[in-house]
C-alpha cells in the first residue's frame, strides 16, 4: 500500500527524494499512517495512553485499543520507530532527535519546544507551521479547535499536503501568524485565520 497515493501523480525518482526525511509525529496514528503511505523515509511515532474517550474522538483508533500504549508495531519494511509518550522531557527529545519537522496533536508545549531546541519546523494540532526563524508557538494564542472524526480526519489530510510542501518547496505551506482550522459549519469547512501575537 505505501506509495500507491501517488500512483500516476509523481514519478520514482520523487518519491525517492521523500524518503530522505525524518518526521516525529506525537499522538497522531492518522498523520503517521499518511505520511508513511505517501513515502517518507522515518517516523519517530510517539504514543500516547489511549482512552475510550480518544477512541471515539479518533477514527484510526480501534475501540479494542482503548487502554493500551498507543504503539505501532512494525509492519513490513517499515521505518515507524515507535515510543510510548514520557514525561521525561530529555528522553522525549532524545527520542525525536534528528527529525525534520515536529508535528504534534498532543503535548504541543512539550513537543514545540522540543521543535525549537531541535531547529525545526513545528506543526502543531491545526494548519500551520511554525518555522524556526519566524513566529514562536509560545507567542500566539491558539485558535478554538472542534474535536470530531471529520474535522480531525480533513485536518490530518491537509497537514500530510502542508508537509509535502514544506519538503519539496512545491509550494508555500501556510506560515505563522497565518492559519487554518477546520469549521465544518463553515463553507468549504476551511477558515483562514491570523493568529494574534500575545508576546509583542
Amino acid at each position: 500500500m505505501r506509495n500507491v497515493f501517488w500512483d500516476n501523480l509523481i514519478d520514482q525518482s520523487e518519491i525517492d527524494y521523500l524518503s530522505r526525511f525524518s518526521i516525529g509525529v506525537v499522538g497522531s496514528r492518522m498523520i503517521m499512517e499518511l505520511l508513511w503511505r505517501i513515502g517518507i523515509g522515518c517516523i519517530r511515532y510517539v504514543g500516547d495512553f489511549v482512552t475510550p474517550n480518544d477512541v471515539r474522538l479518533d477514527v484510526s483508533l480501534k475501540k479494542l485499543e482503548a487502554n493500551d500504549y498507543d504503539v505501532v508495531h512494525p509492519i513490513e519494511e517499515t521505518n515507524v520507530i515507535s515510543y510510548p509518550y514520557t514525561k521525561d522531557y530529555k528522553e522525549m527529545r532524545r527520542q525525536l532527535r534528528g527529525v525534520d519537522v515536529v508535528i504534534a496533536h498532543k503535548h504541543l508545549e512539550a513537543s514545540a519546544r522540543i521543535a525549537e531546541e531541535l531547529g525545526v519546523p513545528f506543526i502543531p494540532n491545526f494548519i500551520t507551521t511554525f518555522l524556526p526563524d519566524g513566529v514562536s508557538f509560545f507567542e500566539v494564542e491558539k485558535p478554538k479547535i472542534e474535536f470530531n472524526p471529520l474535522s480531525y480526519a480533513l485536518t490530518c489530510s491537509i497537514q500530510a499536503c502542508e508537509i509535502l510542501r514544506l519538503l519539496t518547496g512545491y509550494e508555500m505551506p501556510v506560515i505563522a501568524p497565518k492559519a487554518i482550522v477546520v469549521d465544518l459549519k463553515f463553507k468549504n469547512y476551511l477558515k483562514e485565520i491570523e493568529l494574534k501575537i500575545v508576546n509583542d
